[in-house]
């Protein structure tokens, strides 16, 4: 061989080297070999870029190919098209239709199959171990994932694989991507199945679309997608959008999107009130799985008539992930979001404008096992309510809670009445009816204390209501229960037995000073009884309303109520009378029906619905009563035997000489009903 001549394009270098001018002889002889030597090069690249394709035939590294992905997935690969080989200027694989097997036990169709695959690599860069990539096409992307009815999946064996054949493969000092960037990805005419055998259901994406823009490590990229979905047990079916710009810095894990909006419209059984039409936008999301943190900031969202805006983050993410954040819901019309979640029942109130307007807003801690809402902010109606809540256990949804309402009018709340007409008047509040919500109490775990200000309750009112209340298995209590209550006070405890068909309610319950005036107006819409009352009771009963309750009652009360007076009845003009038929005297002018009292005073057992009194006692003008009685809690009928002893000299009236009742002792029978009494003093004739 002859000898190696140098390289003639150094000649241009020396020449520059030694000063001679561009146009001199040397100069140009060294570009013009240069040139030529560039040309050759070119020339060569052009003339390999192509015929190699025709050179070496792709197709025959089918098998390795599928021997390789058989070794690392221990599934079979069947590439049904031809591979086309491209060079220059691109490096590029061109693929058809392609199948990857199920596992065992899972039928004959394929894990995963694509119709086209077109990946290009740049190849100049690759000299400088470079990757770029120019767009990636895929096309007709389908992936079956399943669960048998024993729970186990038919992708459990490729991701042990992968997992296996991964681990340690990364170096130290491994870019994870770093050097990677790409023209874009385009994904379409895709869909994923996922088929739960165990509980009957099975979802679909179809028509799924993907496109990525130009992309290039810790750089934002364009994305855009869309699928629509179906689902069975329960039934579902819509579809979604998705826009946005997301950022990938491998070297340091950390992904994040920005300016994101996802859109979604559902309908069917599984979505709340059939339908949904859902927004959702965000500025800025960040998931570093270097310090296993998240983070959104900005998210606003709008559905069923709502507007929350929400900022969100999260910890320990992929072990034990905590977040915190805060949420706030602009102000909305609770009736209208009830109607569009389906719960039209909750809209039917007695009052038609309760629930017409609301406010939301608190910040929260979540753990894997409770969540804590603090600085709870709710306006709905006429309420404001303040506080905390939490739940102390996702897994039994234990609840607890202190919270603070400046007022409270439950009845706003409450079924309308019948509308009244001329013939037949608006139908009361039927008490006897009100029920026990067993289901509701059966179900709750909670404990916690509440206080209003002012509440409402079938038109009685109450101030500074203070309640704690605590419930779990059926077994609910309201202790401590008080409240100033018409210029009384109200205290004691309430519990409740919902654990079985036949619940049982007992009370502890103390009334101090409570004017009966305005609690008989409000509750019962009648005057008949004026007076400051003292009770004392202790009672208990079964029964699923009301009126079943007053059938079993049991237990002991004691009563005081002073200075007042009992509308419908005058027990002294009844004495009068019968005094005066019974000596022959004319009967006097008819008196105002109602008693004046000092006071009326006893104790009493309480069993089966039937109140016993044995030592009733009353201080009327001109009167002092004993005696003993029953109370049908039921019917509300009266029986009473009682002695009243004629005090002083009592006053005729015109016509009648009563100086024969002085220090008389009087027999009185007292019957009916307590809101229409009859009173029958017993005179022998003469």
């Amino acid at each position: 061989m002859g000898q190696r001549r140098p390289f003639r394009g150094r000649a241009c270098v020396r020449a520059v080297a030694r000063g001679e001018p561009m146009g001199s002889p040397g100069m140009k002889k060294a570009l013009k070999i240069t040139g030529i030597v560039v040309g050759i090069f070119v020339l060569l690249v052009i003339v390999l870029a192509l015929t190699l394709p025709f050179l070496i035939n792709p197709n025959r590294f089918k098998d390795d190919i599928a021997a390789a992905v058989k070794e690392r997935t221990g599934r079979e690969l069947v590439i049904q098209g031809d591979i086309k080989l491209s060079i220059f200027p691109w490096l590029g694989l061109q693929i058809g239709p392609m199948e990857l097997s199920n596992a065992p036990g899972f039928g004959g169709a394929p894990f995963a199959a694509i119709n086209e695959t077109d990946v290009h690599v740049h190849f100049w860069p690759l000299l400088h171990r470079r990757v770029e990539v120019g767009e990636v096409k895929l096309d007709g992307l389908t992936l079956d994932l399943e669960l048998d009815a024993n729970g186990h999946s038919n992708w459990h064996d490729i991701s042990e694989r992968l997992s296996r054949s991964t681990a340690g493969a990364g170096s130290e000092g491994d870019s994870g991507g770093a050097g990677l960037s790409m023209e874009g990805l385009s994904v379409t005419d895709s869909q994923v199945r996922w088929t739960n055998a165990e509980k009957h259901q099975q979802y679909n994406i179809t028509d799924f679309t993907l496109t990525l823009g130009a992309f290039a490590p810790a750089q934002p990229v364009t994305m855009k997608s869309g699928f629509d979905f179906t689902g069975t047990n329960p039934a579902v079916q819509g579809h979604v959008d998705f826009d946005g710009t997301g950022t990938a810095d491998f070297a340091h894990k950390i992904y994040s999107t920005d300016g994101a909006k996802l859109e979604l419209q559902a309908k069917g059984d599984a979505v709340p009130g059939g339908t949904v039409d859902a927004v959702f936008q965000w500025q800025h999301e960040a998931l570093n799985l270097d310090s296993n943190t998240m983070a959104v900031n900005g998210l606003a969202a709008t559905l069923y008539g709502l507007q929350l805006r929400m900022d969100v983050q999260g910890k320990d993410i992929s072990k034990a992930p905590s977040y915190t954040g805060t949420l706030k819901v602009d102000r909305f019309t609770p009736r209208d979001v009830l109607k569009a979640l389906g719960r039209t029942l909750f809209t039917n109130t007695r009052d038609p404008a309760a629930l017409g307007n609301a406010t939301v807003a608190f910040t929260f801690v979540t753990n894997p096992g409770s969540a804590a809402l603090n600085g709870v902010d709710i306006v709905l109606d006429d309420t404001h309510l303040t506080g905390t809540a939490e739940i102390k256990d996702f897994k039994t949804d234990a609840l607890g809670f202190d919270l603070t309402a400046d007022k409270l009018d439950a009845d706003r709340y409450l079924p309308p009445q019948q509308p009244g007409t001329p013939d037949r008047p608006r139908e009361a509040v039927d008490v006897d009816k009100i029920g026990i919500p067993l289901r509701t109490l059966r179900s709750l775990d909670l404990s916690g204390h509440l206080h209003v200000g002012q509440f409402t309750l079938l038109n009685a009112k109450a101030a500074n209501l203070d309640m704690g209340i605590s419930a779990q298995g059926g077994q609910v209590r309201f202790d401590p229960l008080s409240a100033s209550l018409y210029n009384g006070a109200l205290s004691g405890d309430i519990q409740i037995d919902a654990a079985t068909d036949s619940p049982e309610v007992s009370e502890n319950l103390k009334l101090e000073g409570v004017q009966l005036t305005g609690l008989s107006q409000d509750l019962a819409g009648s005057d008949r009884i004026a007076g400051t009352l003292d009770l004392d009771s202790a009672i208990h009963a079964l029964g699923r309303t009301v009126g079943e309750l007053r059938h079993t009652v049991t237990g002991r009360l004691s009563f005081a109520i002073k200075n007042g007076s009992l509308g419908g009845v005058n027990v002294w003009d009844a004495v009068v009378r019968a005094y005066a038929d019974a000596h022959h005297q004319p009967a006097p002018p008819s008196a105002v029906p109602r008693t004046p009292f000092g006071e009326l005073r006893g104790s009493a057992t309480m069993s089966r619905g039937l109140l016993t009194n044995r030592n009733f006692s009353a201080s009327l003008p001109n009167l002092a009563l004993r005696g003993a009685g029953r109370l049908d809690l039921v019917g509300l009928a009266v029986d009473y035997s009682l002695t009243g002893k004629v005090l002083g000299t009592p006053r005729s009236a015109p016509g009648i000489d009563l100086g024969g009742l002085k220090g008389a002792s009087v027999p009185l029978k007292v019957t009916g009903t307590l809101f229409d009494l009859d009173v029958q003093p017993e005179f022998g004739r003469k």
